[in-house]
């Protein structure tokens, strides 16, 4: 059954990687939300800006600058 979930590949690494993401079930969700949000960036459409960033916009919301 191990076979089939972890495959061969990851047949001696599995446990360890459960192992350590039981023992730290924190860092492992931070370490996934990090690489999920990186994606995201990357593979984000990008602005129509002309900068290699996307435009954030901090005013407050009323566009009036104040």
């Amino acid at each position: 059954m191990q076979g089939l979930l972890f495959g061969t590949l990851f047949g001696t690494w599995g446990p360890q990687i459960v192992s350590y993401a039981q023992q730290y079930p924190w860092r492992v969700f931070a370490a996934v939300l990090v690489a999920i949000l990186f994606i995201d960036l990357m593979f984000r459409k990008r602005s129509s800006g002309s900068g290699d960033w996307p435009e954030l916009d901090f005013s407050g919301g009323d566009g009036d600058g104040d």
